[in-house]
């Protein structure tokens, strides 16, 4: 294998609202002339969970705060959600040559 073949992560902490940091992997990244979106996984370094895992791909947005700090919210607006969702996941799919469906209701 050589190094163009290497796999290097997008790694992006977190602080939940318990002040506990979580580090989640960035898959995508999908920008609008308004807005940034996300689409991230809790990171996992362990070779076997990755495999054996069946992890959560979450749609966040990327949103600034007065002083220029980045955060990550939940997307509330549930057509602008399922428009984000459906291209960042095809994104990924992409990217990562796997397909994830959706649950049926």
């Amino acid at each position: 294998m050589d190094n163009d073949e290497l796999y290097m992560p997008d790694i992006i902490s977190v602080t939940d609202d318990d002040g506990r940091e979580i580090e989640f992997e960035l898959l995508e990244r999908y920008e609008t002339e308004d807005a940034v979106y996300v689409a991230i996984t809790e990171y996992r370094d362990d070779a076997e969970e990755i495999v054996e895992g069946d992890f959560e791909v979450i749609i966040l947005k990327v949103v600034e705060d007065a002083d220029g700090n980045e955060y990550l919210e939940e997307i509330a607006d549930d057509v602008e959600y399922e428009q984000v969702s459906d291209i960042l996941m095809a994104m990924v799919e992409e990217k990562y040559d796997v397909e994830y469906f959706e649950p049926e209701q």
